[in-house]
C-alpha cells in the first residue's frame, strides 16, 4: 500500500510539473491585459474584465490594497530632509509592504529572453540596465533632471535593493528630491514565455507577480499634497512602458496612477507605450 501510494505521488508530481512548464496560452473571451496579467502571476480573481474596463477591481475598499495616498505618506517626509551627500535609512516601508493578493499592488513583470543572458544572475543585472536606461532616456524626452540615488541605504527584498531616482523639474513642480522613482527586480528565474508576449523567445528569464513579497515594481511618487500633484504620471508610465522591451509591462490596481490631476479608479497595465484597460472584448 506504502509503494503504491508512493508510486502515486511520483505520477502526480510529474504530471504537475509537466502542466507548470507549459506556458499560458491566450484566451480570446479575456482582453489582453488579462491575459497579460494571468501569465505573469496575477492570478486572483478579484481582478477581471468589466464591460466597460471601469469596475474590473472587485475588492479595491474592502481588501488591502496599495493606494497612492499611503504609498505617498511614506515618501514625504524624507524627501523633504535629504541632501546630496547624507546616508540614511530610506522610509519605504508601504512600498515594501505587501497588499492581500498580486492584484492589489503594482507589478513590472518580464520575459527576458534567455539568449540575452547566460545565468539568472546576469539577467537580474541587464533587467537592472534595462530600466535604468528606460528611466533615463524619458527623463531626458520630458526635460527632466534625473539622478541615481546611489548614496542612500534602503531596504532589500530578498536580497535585492530597492533602486532610486530622482527627478527634477520645475514645470511639473518636482523640486530638489521631491519626486522620486522607485523600483526593484526580483531575481529572474528561468520559465517559459507565453507565445502572445511582443518580443518573446520560448525560454526566458521570468520576473512574475505571484509572489507575496518577492516581486518586482516600479512606482513613481511626488512628495506633498497628492490631491494637487502636477507630475502626468500616467504619461510618464506610458513612456517607460515604450522605452522599455515589448516582453516587459507594468501593471497598477486602482488608485495608484494619476492621469490630469485625478487617480485612475480603474486597474490598468502598461505595454509598449499604451494603457490597457481590462475591457470585456465581447462587450
Amino acid at each position: 500500500m506504502k509503494k503504491l501510494g508512493a508510486l502515486s505521488c511520483a505520477i502526480l508530481a510529474t504530471t504537475l510539473v509537466g502542466c507548470a512548464a507549459t506556458p499560458k496560452s491566450y484566451d480570446n473571451d479575456q482582453s489582453r491585459a488579462l491575459n497579460l496579467a494571468r501569465a505573469g502571476g496575477i492570478y486572483d480573481q478579484d481582478l477581471r474584465d468589466s464591460p466597460d474596463g471601469m469596475t474590473s477591481y472587485r475588492r479595491g475598499i474592502i481588501e488591502k490594497v496599495l493606494d497612492i495616498a499611503s504609498l505617498a505618506t511614506s515618501f514625504d517626509a524624507p524627501l523633504r530632509h535629504m541632501t546630496g551627500s547624507q546616508t540614511f535609512i530610506f522610509n519605504a516601508t508601504d512600498i515594501t509592504a505587501r497588499a492581500d493578493k498580486p492584484s492589489g499592488r503594482p507589478s513590472l513583470i518580464g520575459w527576458m529572453p534567455k539568449s540575452q543572458a547566460i545565468s539568472e544572475d546576469e539577467a537580474y543585472e541587464k533587467y537592472v540596465q534595462t530600466v535604468d536606461s528606460a528611466i533615463e532616456s524619458v527623463a531626458d524626452d520630458m526635460n527632466l533632471i534625473a539622478t541615481k540615488l546611489d548614496n542612500v541605504r534602503v531596504p532589500k527584498i530578498e536580497g535585492k535593493p530597492l533602486i532610486l531616482w530622482s527627478l527634477e523639474s520645475e514645470h511639473y513642480g518636482c523640486g530638489a528630491r521631491e519626486c522620486l522613482v522607485v523600483y526593484n527586480i526580483r531575481q529572474p528565474y528561468e520559465w517559459k514565455t507565453p507565445a502572445f508576449v511582443e518580443g518573446g523567445q520560448p525560454e526566458s528569464y521570468n520576473t512574475p507577480a505571484n509572489h507575496p513579497e518577492n516581486y518586482s515594481r516600479l512606482i513613481f511618487r511626488q512628495s506633498g499634497d497628492t490631491d494637487t500633484a502636477d507630475f502626468p504620471m500616467d504619461d510618464f508610465y506610458r513612456a517607460i512602458s515604450a522605452e522599455l522591451p515589448p516582453w516587459m509591462v507594468m501593471y497598477f490596481p486602482p488608485n495608484t496612477v494619476f492621469q490630469e490631476s485625478r487617480a485612475i479608479s480603474y486597474p490598468v497595465i502598461y505595454e509598449q507605450g499604451n494603457q490597457l484597460m481590462f475591457k470585456d472584448p465581447d462587450a
